[in-house]
Parts: structure tokens; sequence; C-alpha cells
């Protein structure tokens, strides 16, 4: 019998969510890969379990874990999540089934858990529901959630945006859209705003994140084509821009390469981390990039910071937590989804990409854990806050 130890509960996920919530990063979800039968590398998906919730602890680099209840989700990949002040909200992804259904396996449901009481609230806003689909991005605006993009089922009747199938074959076949659906909470409905300029082309698995009132849209695939393009929605006008990596190659600076399944996580209002993803040649990378914004928004400019950090990973997460500056990179798959071998394929630790000097506490704490052994006998002469999270990072540590 295969026991998933405490390590591969958290780490050892794909398709999972990460998002920050007050210097903590809160992991949900997702499936992971099992060997069947070890000789013959056969493997199956396991999907964990959706009552729970992975902490980490930015500041004391500790984690913990927290059970929930009320309308728990179904298990899910692929799917989108939130915060939007103390709730954790929860959109689309792929269901844990071995047998399409009717959706071809995507879902629209709209979840909502208080991090306060920790209960789960199944959502039914009124309105036009948005298609059922996973792989897509979201934000948090002026308190209302916005989605765009994904892969599903294509649309029965008319919506306001294109789908373009996986197969022609079929009328009704799977494929990647490029609808873009608001939630307003506070009327727990759903909106469909009006956008100027041109709407970006249908993707999935693409990346987004918002810095003030711009938000920007980066890579994804369509068909066979796995893109770098760059696009920005200012959320005051409605306004999408042209491609911005068509004026950055104007200016002769280097650009990332197409990819899909990567993380973009901003750092700081004027710079935004690009780490990772599937390129167009199926390879997996390991490069990291920052995006700078000028000019309020109007310019952009690339700089790599390496082209390989000998961490290749896809379908990862990345958080960035904003007391310490760091950008935790979390779960993921180091080979592509079609290696012939998928064996050891998960990340198994947690990658922290460091962009400030750690603080006294953080050296301190990773001094006692490291030499534990010899300074165990003193632990007690430490405050109980710190006991607890020194023995919490060892029992951690000894269970991987």
């Amino acid at each position: 019998m295969n026991v998933v130890s405490l390590n591969d509960k958290i780490h050892k996920r794909s398709g999972h969510i990460a998002v920050p919530y007050k210097n903590t990063m809160i992991v949900w979800g997702g499936y992971m890969e099992r060997v069947l039968e070890s000789d013959l590398e056969i493997t199956y998906s396991v999907y964990h379990h959706t009552d729970e919730l992975w902490i980490y602890n930015g500041i004391n680099d500790s984690w913990f874990r927290i059970l929930t209840h009320g309308d728990i989700p179904p298990m899910v990949s692929g799917c989108c999540g939130l915060i939007c002040k103390d709730r954790l909200y929860t959109f689309g992804g792929h269901l844990n089934m071995q047998e399409n259904n009717d959706f071809g396996g995507a879902v629209n449901n709209l979840f909502c858990l208080d991090l306060l009481t920790r209960k789960w609230t199944h959502l039914t806003p009124s309105g036009k529901e948005p298609l059922a689909c996973d792989k897509l991005v979201g934000w948090v605006y002026k308190e209302k959630l916005y989605f765009f993009g994904g892969f599903g089922l294509a649309p029965r009747r008319y919506y306001p945006f294109d789908h373009v199938p996986e197969s022609e074959d079929t009328r009704w076949s799977i494929g990647w859209n490029n609808q873009f659906v608001c939630y307003n909470i506070k009327e727990n409905c759903w909106e469909w705003p009006q956008t100027k300029g041109t709407l970006p082309l249908p993707r999935a698995a693409h990346s987004a994140d918002i810095t003030g009132h711009l938000v920007y849209v980066f890579g994804g695939r369509l068909r066979h084509i796995r893109n770098n393009e760059l696009y920005c929605l200012n959320m005051e006008t409605m306004k999408w821009s042209d491609n911005l990596i068509d004026q950055t190659l104007r200016t002769g600076f280097e650009v990332p390469e197409g990819r899909t399944w990567h993380s973009f996580t901003f750092i700081s209002p004027n710079q935004a981390v690009l780490y990772g993803g599937l390129s167009q040649h199926n390879a997996v990378l390991s490069d990291c990039w920052i995006l700078n914004v000028k000019h309020g928004g109007r310019s952009v400019q690339w700089e790599t910071l390496g082209t390989d950090w000998n961490h290749p990973l896809l379908w990862h997460k990345s958080v960035c937590i904003p007391a310490t500056g760091d950008v935790l990179i979390h779960g993921g798959l180091k080979r592509s989804l079609l290696a012939l071998s998928t064996t050891n394929n998960h990340a198994e630790d947690l990658l922290i990409l460091y962009f400030k000097p750690p603080s006294l506490l953080r050296l301190a704490l990773n001094s006692v854990c490291s030499n534990f052994k010899q300074l165990e006998n003193h632990i007690t002469s430490l405050p109980k806050v710190l006991q607890t999270i020194v023995r919490r990072r060892i029992v951690m540590k000894t269970t991987q």
C-alpha cells in the first residue's frame, strides 16, 4: 500500500492553488502522481483532499494544516483561487473523475471559504453563468473577482467571447476560450464587462497578476502554439493594450520564449517575476525573468535573471510574501506531461527566490534548526512561541 507522506501532501502537487494571505501562503487542491507498479513505472493520479488547507508562514518558514467544514468543494485540478479580505474563492477546474461528465470534466462551480470560521459555502450567483473551464486566470479589483480564458466545452448558446475547438470533428468539442467574466461579491451575481481595444485570443495555462489598476496577462496555449504574448488591461478604462512583446522587440531587448504552466507574480508595483513553464518545444524551463513596468504602465522591459536555475518546473504556483519580499514557488512538475516516465516527476520542496536580505529572526531560526541536535537541550530556554516554531520545523524536516 502506498502511504502518502506529510511532505508529499504538502509539496507534491500540480493543478493546485497557492494564494497570499497575511504574510502566509495558502495551498489547496490539485493532484499528484503515484506509482502503481514501480517496475513498469505505471502511475495514477491522486487528488488532494479539499477539506484541508496547508499554510506556510513566510515570516518563520513553518507549515501547518487547517481543516475546514461546510460545503466542501469537489476535488479538482486547474481551478482559480482568489483572496478577497478574509475569504478564499475558488472557481472552475477539472473534476477528479475517471470518466468525463457532460462538461468534459470541467466545471464552473464557485465556492467561498470564510478563513475566520473555516466554513465553505457553495455560491449560486444570479445572471448568465460562465463557461465551465479549467487552466484559467483571475484577479481581484475593487472587491470584484475577474476571470479570463481557460479550456473547456464549447458553449451551446451565445456568449460574448470566442471558443476555438481542440478538434473540428465534432460541433461541441472542448477547446480554448477568451471569456472575460466578473463575479460581483456584494450583489452575488455574474457580470460580463464590456472592454475596449482588442480582446486577446483564446488561451489556457497562461498567467496573470495585477498591480494597482493594471492587469498583465502573459503566455498561454492556443492549439499547437505556446505564445509569449503580453497584454495589459487597464481596469479603470477597461481597455486592452496591444501585444506589448511587439513593443519590446522593436527596442532590441530580450524577451522570454513562449510558454504555458509558468508563474508570473508582482513583487513591487513596478516589477513582476516570471518563472519556468513548458516551452513551445515541450522543454520544462528553469529560467527567471523580471518584467519592469515603466511610465505608468505605458511601456515595459524584460530583464533576464538567468536561463537555468537548475530547478525546472511547470504547473507550479508562486506567491510573493510582502513582509519579506520572497517569492515562494510551490509544487509543480519537473518533467513534461508528455514524458514517457513520470516517476519522481513532482517537486519535492519549496523553491524560494530572495529579493531582500533575510531578517535576523529568520537567520537565527535557520541556524537553530540546522543545528538542532547540538542545541536540543537548550530549546526550552527559548520563548514558547519560538519553541513551537522550531519543533514544527523539525517535525516537517524529519518526515520528509
